[in-house]
């Protein structure tokens, strides 16, 4: 972070900001004033208001516009099943999904491209609400290894086998390869929180001539999911997982409270014209994280006992 103060680039340079695990729809995650049921409309919470001013303070602190916003999975919590749809202030995904548009829309950028994340939170009644807000938002389209991006047809249309999300995207910015694939190994204990990502790193060198072309190589892996970050390089490659906008739920919490602390914020890549590459994390401080209340009972007790 740079208190604000924007540096000196290169008009030339390209940049990409990665969101990821926004969970719109639950009560722990960030929404926008404007967020509603369709019916009746919510109050924000405590939570809501401070994940949003922090949503607002990562958004104005980015280096330059991004060229690419890279929506890396799970913007809605979806139907939470597993709690009975407990923790929502809607279990109407739509209403999570405007929402979440209303959230990214917020962010200028030239072109925008999303995978897609676990389908507990993104699947409802078999439909696909990633591919849904990916077409809304004018998405690049692509198809993993099923079809070609942008592939047009003699009308010049898009062909109908091309898609708008997938579990895993490739592309290349300023001559740079990207990885970007939602899940990776979760960790409760920061000590070992590296090991699924380097993992990743490692084995991407297998994959040449397989994944991406021989005598290519990956300069950036991207993985989300865990809801926390942390980066890897090693000599010419560069992996990190991304940060999250929701808080722990009742389904992260029942292992019990250690180790479901979260990075909350979004990351930066900025590839100078001469090859420099930048990574600008944009994590909110842990002293402006949403907190719990606290029971005072030494001021209960002296106010009810005088003790």
């Amino acid at each position: 972070m740079n208190n604000g103060k924007k540096l000196g680039r290169s008009t030339s340079s390209k940049s990409v900001l990665f969101l990821s695990d926004m969970h719109v729809g639950s009560s722990y995650a960030v929404c926008s004033p404007e967020a509603n049921t369709g019916i009746n409309g919510i109050e924000m919470n405590k939570y809501n208001k401070e994940m949003y001013e922090n949503w607002c303070d990562m958004r104005d602190a980015l280096e330059q516009r991004p060229d690419i916003l890279c929506l890396n999975g799970e913007p809605i919590d979806g139907a939470n099943t597993r709690s009975g749809g407990g923790g929502l202030w809607s279990t109407n995904p739509l209403d999570q999904l405007n929402d979440a548009e209303r959230l990214i829309r917020e962010y200028s950028f030239s072109e925008m491209v999303m995978t897609r994340g676990s389908r507990y939170h993104v699947t409802v009644n078999n439909m696909p609400h990633e591919e849904i807000l990916a077409e809304r938002m004018g998405c690049v389209p692509y198809s993993g290894l099923f079809g070609d991006a942008l592939n047009k047809t003699a009308d010049k249309k898009l062909d109908r086998t091309s898609k708008y999300t997938d579990f895993y995207l490739w592309y290349t910015l300023g001559g740079k390869r990207f990885s970007v694939c939602h899940h990776v190994g979760y960790n409760r204990t920061e000590l070992y929180r590296t090991t699924a990502l380097a993992r990743e790193m490692a084995v991407m060198k297998f994959a040449e001539g397989k994944w991406f072309p021989s005598g290519g190589n990956v300069d950036f892996i991207v993985r989300s999911h865990v809801h926390y970050y942390v980066q890897i390089r090693f000599h010419n490659q560069i992996g990190f997982t991304t940060p999250a906008w929701k808080l722990p739920d009742e389904y992260l919490l029942r292992g019990g409270l250690g180790g479901t602390a979260i990075n909350i914020g979004t990351i930066e890549v900025i590839i100078e014209p001469n090859g420099k590459i930048v990574v600008e994390p944009h994590i909110v401080e842990p002293k402006n994280y949403p907190k719990p209340e606290e029971i005072d009972f030494d001021k209960i007790l002296m106010k009810k006992y005088g003790k």
